[in-house]
């Protein structure tokens, strides 16, 4: 609180006058990054072939991370609090889900132009969720470095796998 009370210039009081509790205001927090992330990735969806978009999503997430890796800071904290409180695990499970039909639909349409060949339309899910996975590997970069691997090349190595199974056709190579 102490840290929240600084950088809004408020008092604790007025903060409380908004928030009935810390928790109201951690739950707040899962909004506020919600939105951030909806408003960051939602050129991927204007892209003009699913396989554009997913690209641009990998390239949005290690452009962001750039520019302000403190922007994936809050997640593990929500996810260890989301392990230990139902309310703060249901506000994150509506995050994923709605983040999960977000690719879907993506996935989806390339499935229904022909573009990604090796899906089926009755499961977008397990590649969606495997598509999120693979997101959340940049977050592993704002912790931790690689002296081996930078977060810009292993989104593009992991994004260009990705797209040449979802696309490959047989007998190509």
């Amino acid at each position: 609180m102490d840290d929240i009370v600084a950088e809004s210039k408020m008092s604790k009081g007025a903060i409380y006058h908004y928030y009935s509790s810390k928790k109201d205001v951690y739950l707040a927090v899962i909004d506020m990054w919600e939105n951030q992330t909806q408003e960051l990735l939602a050129p991927a969806g204007d892209e003009d072939s699913s396989a554009k978009a997913i690209k641009k999503l990998f390239n949005l997430l290690a452009k962001q991370l750039k520019i302000d890796g403190s922007f994936f800071n809050c997640l593990p904290t929500l996810w260890a609090i989301a392990r230990h409180d139902d309310d703060f695990r249901k506000k994150m499970q509506k995050v994923y889900n709605r983040f999960q039909r977000f690719i879907e639909l993506i996935i989806l349409r390339g499935i229904e132009s022909k573009e990604f060949v090796n899906l089926k339309p009755d499961n977008a899910k397990t590649p969606a969720l495997s598509l999120i996975l693979n997101f959340e590997g940049i977050f592993w970069f704002n912790i931790f470095n690689s002296k081996y691997v930078d977060a810009e090349k292993y989104m593009e190595e992991v994004s260009s796998s990705i797209l040449y199974v979802y696309t490959q056709r047989k007998g190509e190579k």
